[in-house]
């Protein structure tokens, strides 16, 4: 075989893995890191989608309306993955995302001295956010 016909088939086996593409939040588009202490999920319609912070997969989940089976975000603390039911949401703290004013996701037990830590509005569960809507 020629080797130039060698060097291109070469080239093409090693460069495939790498054009995979990295993973996008479902709500705004930016590029996510799983290590991110944003990060959050939504298992919709038997699909699980990540966002890059709590406040798209909210959005996404109440755009959603139906068929949500799960949500799970990154509690700030512990930097656990916990279900959205083990956790309460803080809105307007001085803790900052991404992409500006976040809801923070705090431990039901910490939530109340975060919100005094760091300013913010009393904590609510997940269901009053989504029944609320985003601060």
């Amino acid at each position: 075989m020629n080797r130039a016909v060698v060097f291109v088939i070469a080239a093409s086996l090693l460069g495939a893995p790498g054009c995979h593409r990295a993973p996008r939040c479902a709500t705004c588009g930016m590029k996510i890191d799983p290590s991110s202490p944003w990060v959050s999920y939504l298992e919709l319609e038997g699909k699980e989608l990540a966002f890059d912070t709590p406040r798209c997969a909210f959005t996404a989940w109440r755009r959603a309306n139906r068929g949500t089976a799960g949500a799970r975000f990154r509690e700030y603390y512990s930097q656990q993955i916990e279900s959205a039911d083990e956790l309460r949401f803080v809105a307007g703290s001085d803790v900052v995302g991404p992409m500006g004013p976040e809801l923070v996701p705090v431990a039901t037990a910490t939530a109340a001295q975060f919100a005094r830590d760091h300013n913010g509005a009393p904590p609510k569960s997940a269901a009053d956010v989504l029944r609320e809507g985003l601060p």
